[in-house]
């Protein structure tokens, strides 16, 4: 009887970890919420330099920021979508070897459950609210990275962090959002805001 007891409690131990896993990131909202913002996202960028040299990871990316980043234009939003060869890397000029930390807001117009898909290519590492909400740890096409569930407690602006990288060949950064249930859709410009 004992062991039945103690294998129930585990299988309920169990049970409530894998619940609390699957459990939405709650977002955190911005505090104070920000008003007069510009539209769009500040954006520094670091470029590594012509190859043979190369940025491989994050790590290296961060490192490269921390070390030469420089304020450059602006993003409109997060919908670059995956370039030819050669063309620049958003608002920046050059088309391989660049860091990006992108910094702002984003607004949610109503409190709920929702759903954020980042897309990349290459690595990226993007937070909003405090909660990472996705990434890649190395270089990669262009394509969908985790989809994750959040929680948005209340309607308003909830700050927005990113480091981006792209390496050769093409680039692309772009995020789709939904009501949890419903289709996601790419996000729109109008959303996101920065000082």
């Amino acid at each position: 009887m004992k062991f039945v007891r103690i294998g129930a409690i585990a299988i309920v131990s169990t049970m409530i970890a894998g619940a609390a896993i699957g459990a939405p990131l709650k977002l955190k909202p911005a505090s104070p919420q920000p008003s007069g913002l510009k539209t769009g996202l500040a954006t520094d960028y670091a470029w590594l330099g012509a190859p043979p040299r190369k940025i491989d990871s994050l790590t290296e990316a961060k490192a490269l920021l921390n070390e030469k980043k420089a304020p450059g234009t602006p993003l409109r939003g997060l919908d670059y979508s995956d370039t030819n060869k050669g063309d620049p890397v958003m608002t920046h000029p050059e088309h391989y070897n660049v860091a990006a930390d992108i910094r702002g807001f984003i607004k949610f117009d109503e409190p709920g459950l929702y759903e954020l898909e980042t897309h990349s290519n290459d690595g990226l590492e993007a937070w909003i609210g405090g909660q990472m909400v996705g990434g890649a740890s190395f270089s990669q096409p262009c394509s969908a990275n985790e989809r994750v569930e959040v929680e948005v407690p209340e309607a308003g602006w909830y700050e927005l962090k990113m480091i981006y990288y792209q390496k050769y060949g093409t680039s692309c950064l772009m995020m789709k959002w939904g009501k949890q249930g419903d289709k996601l859709s790419w996000v729109p410009n109008n959303v996101f805001g920065y000082k």
